[in-house]
């Protein structure tokens, strides 16, 4: 089974809820961490484009984070996009917590899927203050 992908564009998206992955990387054995980010779009011009016009789609997004010391890593060059993710949804200064609830305008663009050719996935590609 297989999703269609979500057409490509700019819909504002609520932030439904968050939570943490981690493991150890198969290629490196490095320790890894990331937010897992759950986001609603109820904006009904951009669900006119999705087949049978639902009410809302859910998608996620998923941002790796830089930890020192079982802690996110703050300064220069440290966890990049997670910052622009906080900025965006007007959450930056506050915990992490105070993500769900708000909103951010996501992009979404088409990409090959890495081993089936004729597979196409949707990708948040950029995110953005509503």
């Amino acid at each position: 089974t297989r999703r269609d992908p979500l057409p490509t564009g700019e819909p504002p998206a609520q932030i439904m809820e968050i939570g943490f992955s981690s493991g150890i990387s198969q290629k490196t054995q490095n320790p890894w961490t990331r937010i897992d980010i759950k986001l609603e779009i109820t904006d009904p011009e951009y669900l006119a484009q999705v087949p049978n016009t639902p009410d809302k789609v859910v998608t996620n997004l998923g941002i790796m984070i830089d930890m020192i010391n079982g802690q996110i890593a703050t300064g220069p060059n440290k966890n990049v996009r997670l910052g622009k993710f906080r900025d965006a949804a007007g959450c930056n200064g506050k915990p992490l917590s105070s993500l769900p609830g708000n909103y951010v305008r996501i992009a979404i663009a088409h990409k090959p899927h890495p081993t089936e050719s004729d597979v196409v996935l949707d990708e948040i590609v950029g995110y953005t203050k509503v």
